[in-house]
């Protein structure tokens, strides 16, 4: 026994060096994590709203945290904030109308029944004007599509279908039953706006794709009233509804159409069948109540790549740390949506300061404000952004990275999603898939790409990394999909599986460091 002591002791310090230094280099903790989702998750946090002085501290804590680790604050006057203005108040009813003149007939439509707000800007606006069926509202020249081309589109408002053309057809020559970013409204509304358009309706689904799900507790959207929240600029100014298809139908009854017909007129061929109603003159105006600006700000940070060409790239690691703050008193504390997602921007930020050698490329970190309010700072960022989008290799956003998912669109499996990671957006960004499956071999992560084929409930389109895609900059987003208290006050920090959050923060820290040290770029691929 005596003799076995010296070995014992040996390979006792051989296994503390060896995990001295793992620590030193990857110091990637469970502990840690909780510790900060502690905080920012704490009832003093007050849900950090965008704009509250919760989350304002929010902010200043992320920004002592990059400050400690030496990045370089890239943000305004030399800082690690990126200041941007966001105008704030409740919509006015009494001011937002739908009014369609067909001839001489005029009919009035009621809001929140016949048609319905959509985000755009906070510019109280009235317009009257002739009124244009632009199909599905895309511009899509890598799929030779264009719903715009052969009529014209200024001065009017524009009635435009939702999704894209062929949606529900694995062969469509868009990307099958999958979801471009051409059929999401944030990018509908930026292309009928740059036409030269005043006014857009959008067509809402007859059928909704999504099934309802069972919330815990009450929705933040169903708790109470909410002001609007929009970027001061010229971002979606114009003014947008959602309409009924039955509303749409009365409308195009005057030209012998309904939305079916046009659809399929579309649909059965792939190509744009657009057309002018010439008769019909629509009024829309939107109004508002005690309008302010206030100050949002991004979170940013720079790790300077250590290679003279290579460093002019970056691959930018995200994730939002607002969430809804305090709704008819209840708080929405977001430890999961997207204390989650901050965290791992730090986290990923420690591991790569700790290497004994920096990557090749440059690695931006930012935490996002407004993700909640329309994915505003992301917004905001890919117009003003802080390195050149051209030189922006790749996008690794996380939102929400801390539950297991439990959705009524999707079958929960035997063994409860309890080690699973949704990885959404590869279909156009197989080189990181491969990346992000390389890395997985040492973690043991259950990756699923099922919104790669069909994706009920917007996934693509619904976190900050869709900003990026929009201007083909590749990009992924890693989320552990939505559960009963999703959104409610039952988002708590003793609630996050985090093991597995550990393990998802491990991987795309290796992932971003593959990313940033491989010569080769990674593609977009339409």
């Amino acid at each position: 026994m005596k003799k076995l002591l010296p070995v014992i002791f040996f390979s006792s310090l051989l296994s503390f060096a060896l995990w001295a230094q793992k620590q030193a280099t990857d110091p990637i903790s469970t502990e840690d994590i909780k510790a900060q989702m502690f905080f920012l998750a704490a009832d003093e946090m007050a849900g950090r709203d965008a704009t509250s002085p919760e989350g304002r501290i929010a902010a200043n804590y992320i920004a002592s945290e990059f400050m400690s680790m030496g990045l370089k604050p890239v943000g305004d006057a030399e800082t690690y904030f990126q200041n941007f203005d966001m105008t704030i108040g409740p919509m006015d009813p009494a001011e937002t109308s739908l009014k369609v003149k067909i001839g001489p007939s005029e009919k009035t439509y009621a809001l929140g029944h016949d048609f319905m707000w959509t985000r755009q800007s906070a510019h109280p606006t009235q317009v009257s004007a002739p009124l244009v069926f632009a199909g599905y509202g895309i511009n899509a020249p890598e799929y030779g599509y264009n719903d715009f081309s052969g009529i014209d589109v200024r001065g009017k408002v524009v009635m435009v279908l939702n999704r894209e053309p062929q949606a529900n057809d694995p062969n469509s020559k868009f990307k099958g039953r999958w979801d471009t970013v051409h059929s999401y409204a944030w990018d509908k509304i930026e292309e009928v706006r740059k036409a030269g358009a005043v006014g857009l309706l959008i067509i809402t689904d007859k059928v909704p794709r999504r099934k309802q799900r069972i919330a815990s507790a009450t929705p933040n959207y169903l708790a109470g009233p909410a002001p609007e929240y929009a970027l001061s600029g010229s971002l979606w100014d114009l003014p947008i509804f959602s309409i009924t298809p039955e509303v749409a139908n009365e409308i195009l009854a005057s030209v012998g159409k309904t939305v079916e017909s046009a659809q399929s007129a579309i649909d059965a061929t792939g190509t744009p069948a657009s057309f002018d109603l010439s008769n019909v003159t629509v009024s829309m105006s939107k109004g508002f109540k005690n309008l302010e600006v206030r100050k949002a700000r991004n979170v940013v940070g720079l790790l300077e790549g250590s290679d003279p060409q290579l460093k002019n790239e970056v691959v930018i690691v995200t994730g939002h740390y607002d969430h809804v703050g305090v709704v008819s008193g209840r708080i929405y504390r977001g430890a999961d949506d997207n204390a989650s997602g901050a965290i791992g921007v730090i986290e990923i930020a420690k591991a790569l300061c700790a290497l004994p050698k920096r990557p090749k490329r440059s690695v931006l970190f930012i935490t996002w404000d407004a993700e909640e309010r329309g994915l505003l700072g992301a917004f905001y960022y890919v117009d003003h952004p802080i390195i050149p989008l051209k030189d922006t290799v790749a996008n690794l956003n996380m939102d929400m990275i801390g539950r297991d998912e439990v959705s009524s669109n999707w079958p929960t499996p035997a063994d409860g999603n309890h080690n699973m990671v949704n990885v959404v957006g590869t279909l156009y960004n197989r080189d990181i898939k491969q990346v992000i499956e390389t890395q997985n071999r040492g973690i043991g992560l259950k990756l699923d790409y099922k919104t790669d084929t069909v994706d009920p409930e917007s996934w693509f389109a619904r976190s900050d990394h869709f900003c990026f895609a929009m201007h083909g900059v590749p990009m992924v987003l890693f989320n552990t999909g939505e559960q009963a208290d999703y959104h409610t006050e039952n988002d708590t920090w003793d609630r996050i599986n985090y093991p597995k959050m550990e393990k998802i923060v491990r991987l795309i820290y290796l992932s971003s460091l593959d990313i940033a040290n491989s010569d080769p770029r990674p593609k977009f691929t339409p």
